[in-house]
């Protein structure tokens, strides 16, 4: 019935179990013994399929995701990039921070930035750009790769 005969046989051995904590209220007669044990293999094999369907719906509404440690090492990168970048971000002078900030974290364009803070093109990018060579030159080297790959693709 369950196609495993190590299950099978931990099925059959439960119901010798409860056949034995239940020998007092059965009839000592073989039959009535075997009727017993058969009918409680069969409900243990039912009760098993309808427990294995239950865990396939869930399994299908909540699909287990294999763990990654690679994924965990990634927001561990990505949580010390963002930490060192605020940082130095908040080290800049305040009109190159705000540019900064604007356009990196909150991802507006250069011409968005300059209409919003009413400043000609040409200070946003020269703010943007004072505010690379800051952060070039104090981030940790083992993250300025990162940075750039996240920022400048």
């Amino acid at each position: 019935m369950v196609k495993d005969s190590a299950l099978a046989e931990d099925l059959v051995q439960d119901a010798f179990l409860a056949y034995w904590d239940q020998r007092h209220r059965i009839s000592t007669n073989e039959a009535s013994i075997k009727s017993f044990l058969y009918t409680s293999i069969r409900h243990a094999v039912y009760n098993l399929a309808r427990h294995h369907k239950v865990a396939e719906k869930y399994q299908q509404r909540h699909p287990l995701h294999d763990v990654d440690e690679t994924d965990y090492e990634h927001q561990i990168i990505m949580a010390e990039l963002m930490r060192e970048l605020h940082r130095l971000v908040a080290n800049l002078p305040p009109a190159c921070q705000q540019i900064f900030r604007l356009s990196y974290f909150d991802g507006l364009s250069n011409q968005e930035i300059a209409s919003e803070l009413s400043l000609a093109l040409s200070t946003v990018k020269t703010q943007k750009q004072r505010a690379l060579k800051v952060i070039r030159q104090h981030l940790n080297p083992e993250l300025l790769p990162i940075f750039l790959a996240i920022y400048f693709n």
